[in-house]
C-alpha cells in the first residue's frame, strides 16, 4: 500500500478491519505451513511448522504477512532462555562489529519498518486500534485465556515444538485499546469491534518463541498464543544438538550465553509504555543463531 494521507490511511485501515473476520474464515486452509531456516556456526537447519487458524486465526494471519514481507529475514534468536528451553526470536538483529555483547544485539524499530514495508506494497491486516477505531497499532489481539479468548480443542498446546507469539512486558500499564473480534461479533450484538481491551494483552508485534521442553507447560498457554507446532521436531533437535556440541567445545566453565540487560518497548507507540523504562534480562548466544528466512509453504 502506497503512502497516503492520514485520513485515507484511517479509512483504509477501518475497511480492512471490517472484513478481517471474513478474511480469516476464507483462507485456503486451516493449517498453513511455514519453514524457518536457522543458521548456526555455518550450517543451516530447515524447521517446518504447521500453523493453526482454528485456535489463533489473527495471530497466524499476522505471522504469515510478516513472513511474506521478509520482516524476519536476518533476525536472530536474541534469548536462549533456560538453556534453550525457549528460543526467543523475531525482533532483533546482530551487529558482529560491536565490541560489547549489549551492542551486538540490535532491536528492530518494528513500527517504522512495518510502515516502510507498507510503502513497498505489503499489506498488514489490522486488528488492534487506539480507542476510536481511528489509528491502527499494527499489533495482534491476544488469542489466549487471560485476554478473554476461550481455548479451542483444535489448537495446539504448550508442548515440545510449540510456536508461540509473545509480547514484551508492559508492567502495570492498563491503556485501553479497540480490537477486532475473531468471532465476527457473535455474543457482542453483532459488532466485531470492541473498545476497552487492555493494550498489554493486545500488543504482539513480531516476537515469537519455540518451546523445546519435553514437558508440557499448559499454564503458559493462558497468557500466550500457541499458533503452531514443529512438523518434524528432529530438524529442530539437530540445531539444539549442534549448539550443545559447540558449547562443549568451548571448554569447562564456558557458557553458550551471556546475560544482557535490555531496555524494552523503546519504540512503542504509547508514550506511557516507553517512559516506564522496563528492563529485562536476555540469555544472549555468544555465537548468533540467525533466522535466515521464514518461508510460507502453504497458506
Amino acid at each position: 500500500m502506497k503512502k497516503i494521507s492520514r485520513l485515507l490511511a484511517v479509512t483504509a485501515a477501518a475497511a480492512i478491519s471490517v472484513v478481517a473476520g471474513a478474511a480469516f474464515a476464507g483462507c485456503s486452509t486451516n493449517y498453513p505451513e511455514v519453514t524457518i531456516v536457522y543458521e548456526f556456526n555455518g550450517t543451516e537447519y530447515d524447521v517446518t511448522y504447521t500453523l493453526t487458524r482454528k485456535g489463533a486465526p489473527q495471530t497466524v494471519q499476522h505471522f504469515i504477512e510478516l513472513a511474506d514481507a521478509g520482516y524476519y529475514d536476518g533476525t536472530v534468536i536474541h534469548d536462549y532462555a533456560s538453556g534453550g528451553l525457549f528460543l526467543y526470536g523475531g525482533g532483533y538483529t546482530w551487529n558482529p562489529d560491536a565490541a560489547d555483547l549489549e551492542d551486538r544485539l540490535v532491536e528492530k524499530d518494528y513500527w517504522t519498518e512495518i510502515k516502510a514495508l507498507e510503502e513497498k506494497g505489503n499489506t498488514f491486516t489490522q486488528t488492534v486500534y487506539k480507542i476510536g477505531h481511528e489509528e491502527p497499532l499494527y499489533t495482534v489481539h491476544g488469542e489466549f485465556a487471560d485476554n478473554g479468548v476461550k481455548g479451542n480443542t483444535k489448537s495446539y498446546s504448550h508442548s515440545q515444538g510449540a510456536l508461540v507469539m509473545y509480547y514484551s512486558n508492559k508492567g502495570s500499564d492498563n491503556t485501553p485499546v479497540g480490537t477486532v473480534r475473531t468471532d465476527g461479533g457473535k455474543g457482542n450484538d453483532g459488532n466485531d469491534y470492541d473498545e476497552g481491551d487492555i493494550y498489554k494483552f493486545n500488543s504482539a508485534t513480531s516476537l515469537f518463541y519455540t518451546y523445546t521442553s519435553p514437558n508440557a507447560n499448559n499454564a503458559l498457554g493462558d497468557s500466550y498464543a500457541v499458533f503452531g507446532k514443529t512438523k518434524d521436531y528432529s530438524q529442530l533437535q539437530a540445531l539444539l544438538d549442534a549448539i550443545n556440541s559447540y558449547t562443549n567445545d568451548l571448554g569447562e566453565g564456558k557458557s553458550f550465553t551471556e546475560t544482557s540487560n535490555v531496555l524494552l518497548n523503546q519504540y512503542d507507540p504509547f508514550e506511557l509504555v516507553r517512559s516506564a523504562k522496563i528492563w529485562d534480562e536476555f540469555d544472549v548466544p555468544v555465537e548468533p543463531i540467525t533466522i535466515k528466512t521464514v518461508k510460507v509453504d502453504k497458506y
